[in-house]
C-alpha cells in the first residue's frame, strides 16, 4: 500500500505551486498589435537595417571628411653604405704643379688618369621628418557627392518603413489563421459534444426497441471520423502556431497564448470604407524608388560637375639631419625648411572619358523614369484589385453567414425529428456535417475578410 506521509504534503505543496505558477508564466500572451510589435523589434531583417541605417551614417561622415583638413606626418632615415661618387677635372681647383719643376703643368699634359678624379660628396646618414597638411577649398563634385550620402540616410529609413509592412503583413496572416483553427478546433470539441449526447440517446432508444443498432453504429463511426478530423486539426494548430512564432521571430521551442478573438478582428475588418482615396505616393515601394531616382540625379550632378575646377591648399613644414656618426657628432644640425602653397587642378581634356560616363547616367536616370511610370500602374492596379477582392470577402462572408445559420437551422429540424422517431440517423449525420463544413467556410470566410482588408488599406497608401 502507497502511503504519503502527511509532512512531505505540505513541504510538497509550496514547489508545486511554485512550478505551475513558472509554468503559467513561461507561456506569454499576445494581442495581435503585441505580436507585430515583438516581431518588428525581434525581427533580423529589421536589426539589419538598423546597421544599414549606422553604415549610412558613417558613410556620410565618412563623404565629409574629404573636406576636413587633411594631416600626414613622415619621419625617414638614410644611410649610405657607400657614398656616391662624381667624376671630377682637378683643374676646376686651381693648376696642377709639378712636384719636379714646382712649375704649373698645362692642363692638355696631365694624364687622364691622373686630371680626372672620383670624389664622393656627403654624410653617410641622413635624418629627416616632415608635416604636410592639405586642405579642400572647393570641389563641386565633393559638394554633390556629400549630398548624394545624405539621401541615402532617407533610402534606409524608407526600406524601414517597408520592412514594416511586410512583417506586419506576415504576422497579421498567420496571426489569424492561428485564432481561425482554434476556433474550427473548439467547434469540432462542440460537434462531438453535440453528438456524444445524441449518440448516448440512440443508445437508450436502441435498448428501448425504438431504432436499430444500425443507428447507433453510424452515430459511433461519425463520432469515431471527428476524433480523426480533431487529430488533423490539432497537427495543423500546431504547424499554425510555429509559422506564427516564425514570422515573430519568436523561440519556436516555446509556448504562446493569443488574447484576440475572431469576433474582434471581423468587427475591424468590416469598417473599411471601400470608396477611399488611393494614394500611392504613401507606398513604402514608391519612396524607396523616389529616393533611388534622387540618388542617380545627384550621381549624374557629381559627373557633371567634374568639368569644374577645384581649389586646395597645402602646408609643409620639415627637418633634415646628416651626419656620418647618427647621434654622435653634431653633423651639419637641423635644417628646417617650409613651404606653402595653393593648388587649382582645372580638367582640360580627358579623352572624353566624363562625357561617356555623363551619358551613361542620363541612359539610367531615363530607365528609372520608365520603371516609374510602370511602378505607378502596377500601384494603382493593386488598388484596384485590392478592393475588388476585398468587396468579393465581404460578400462570401454574408453568404457563408447566412449558409452557417441555415445549416444549424436544418440540423436542429432534423435533430427533432431523429428523437421523435420521423427521422433517420443517415439524415442526422449528414446534417451534422453540413454544419461543420458550413462552420469551416464561415472561418475561412473571416480569414479572407481580414486579409483582404490589410491588403486594401497597403495598397491604397493607408499606414
Amino acid at each position: 500500500m502507497l502511503r504519503i506521509n502527511i509532512l512531505q504534503v505540505v513541504f510538497m505543496l509550496p514547489l508545486a505551486l511554485f512550478l505551475s505558477v513558472n509554468t503559467t508564466l513561461a507561456q506569454e500572451s499576445f494581442t495581435l498589435e503585441q505580436a507585430i510589435d515583438y516581431g518588428i523589434k525581434n525581427s533580423t531583417a529589421m536589426r539589419n537595417i538598423e546597421l544599414d541605417q549606422a553604415d549610412a551614417e558613417f558613410q556620410i561622415k565618412e563623404t565629409a571628411a574629404i573636406g576636413y583638413p587633411q594631416v600626414n606626418g613622415q619621419i625617414g632615415l638614410q644611410r649610405f653604405l657607400q657614398l656616391p661618387a662624381n667624376i671630377v677635372d682637378v683643374t676646376v681647383f686651381g693648376p696642377v704643379i709639378d712636384p719636379t719643376t714646382g712649375m704649373p703643368i698645362p692642363p692638355d699634359d696631365i694624364p687622364d688618369d691622373e686630371r680626372y678624379q672620383k670624389l664622393a660628396f656627403g654624410l653617410k646618414n641622413s635624418l629627416s621628418g616632415q608635416l604636410d597638411l592639405s586642405m579642400l577649398f572647393f570641389d563641386r563634385s565633393y559638394l554633390i557627392g556629400l549630398q548624394a550620402a545624405r539621401q541615402l540616410r532617407t533610402l534606409v529609413g524608407s526600406r524601414v518603413a517597408a520592412t514594416e509592412v511586410e512583417i506586419t503583413n506576415n504576422i497579421r496572416q498567420a496571426y489569424v489563421a492561428t485564432l481561425i483553427i482554434d476556433e474550427t478546433k473548439q467547434t469540432l470539441l462542440n460537434n462531438i459534444k453535440s453528438l456524444d449526447k445524441t449518440l448516448a440517446e440512440t443508445r437508450a432508444l436502441y435498448d428501448a426497441g425504438f431504432v436499430e443498432n444500425l443507428d447507433v453504429e453510424r452515430l459511433a463511426l461519425s463520432r469515431s471520423n471527428l476524433d480523426v478530423e480533431l487529430d488533423k486539426l490539432e497537427d495543423q494548430r500546431g504547424l499554425l502556431y510555429n509559422v506564427l512564432k516564425y514570422q515573430m521571430s519568436y523561440p519556436v521551442d516555446k509556448d504562446i497564448s493569443l488574447t484576440d478573438n475572431v469576433n474582434t478582428l471581423l468587427l475591424d475588418a468590416l469598417e473599411v470604407d471601400i470608396n477611399q482615396p488611393v494614394d500611392i505616393t504613401q507606398r513604402p515601394e514608391f519612396q524607396i524608388f523616389q529616393e533611388r531616382y534622387k540618388i542617380n540625379e545627384y550621381n549624374l550632378k557629381r559627373l557633371e560637375a567634374g568639368y569644374y575646377p577645384s581649389v586646395g591648399g597645402f602646408a609643409s613644414y620639415g627637418l633634415n639631419y646628416n651626419a656620418d656618426k647618427l647621434f654622435r657628432s653634431n653633423g651639419v644640425g637641423w635644417i628646417p625648411s617650409f613651404l606653402i602653397g595653393l593648388q587649382v587642378n582645372v580638367p582640360i581634356f580627358d579623352g572624353f572619358r566624363t562625357k561617356n560616363m555623363i551619358e551613361r547616367a542620363k541612359i539610367t536616370v531615363d530607365k528609372i523614369e520608365n520603371e516609374e511610370v510602370e511602378l505607378k500602374r502596377a500601384l494603382e492596379l493593386q488598388a484596384h484589385n485590392s478592393k475588388i477582392e476585398y468587396k468579393t470577402a465581404l460578400q462570401s462572408i454574408s453568404t457563408a453567414k447566412k449558409n452557417l445559420e441555415l445549416a444549424q437551422k436544418i440540423y436542429n429540424t432534423t435533430l427533432i425529428k431523429y428523437r421523435e422517431g420521423i427521422g433517420s440517423s443517415i439524415e442526422t449525420i449528414q446534417a451534422e456535417r453540413d454544419v461543420y463544413d458550413a462552420q469551416a467556410n464561415y472561418n475561412n470566410a473571416i480569414y479572407n475578410l481580414v486579409v483582404a482588408k490589410s491588403g486594401l488599406d497597403n495598397a491604397v497608401g493607408k499606414r
